[in-house]
């Protein structure tokens, strides 16, 4: 239960930055990782969201994501802080369900992208590393006058 707490308050305290006055951008799209590990390699779907803060005070802008992956048997939700332009940076904690089991860890990228991207994922979850190629397509999420903090 403290695992499941902790998570819960790491998510909600990484999205906290957009409660400012500051317009975040937001991005939603498919990802597909091929992931390398400790058992069959197999290949996992995922849809991700992010939210970026453009602003000329941060000369690389803040984002934070949420996603949630499928692969055969196995499902994972999280969250990362990330930073970057056209070359990006991001970690964050994981869960995944395997056999309605949860097993906690955490995840690592560095990622190029525009629009159309590609990613190298390392993942650490009950004490395996995997590591995950893969590519991605964000479609930006126009949002006219929201303010989440207002």
């Amino acid at each position: 239960m403290f695992k499941i707490k902790t998570f819960l308050f790491v998510c909600i305290t990484k999205f906290s930055f957009c409660q400012s006055n500051l317009d975040p951008v937001f991005f939603i799209g498919p990802m597909v990782h091929y992931n390398i590990g400790a058992e069959d390699n197999k290949f996992s779907f995922a849809l991700e969201g992010s939210a970026w803060i453009v602003n000329q005070d941060f000369p690389l802008p803040p984002s934070v994501d949420f996603g949630i992956e499928f692969e055969r048997k196995k499902i994972r939700v999280y969250s990362e802080l990330q930073t970057g332009a056209l070359l990006g940076l991001s970690i964050g904690p994981v869960v995944e369900f395997s056999e309605n089991q949860p097993t906690f860890g955490f995840q690592t990228s560095v990622w190029a992208s525009l629009l159309l991207g590609v990613d190298f994922r390392y993942r650490r979850i009950n004490k395996s590393n995997y590591y995950n190629p893969g590519i991605f397509f964000k479609f930006p999420v126009l949002m006219d006058n929201l303010k989440l903090g207002q």
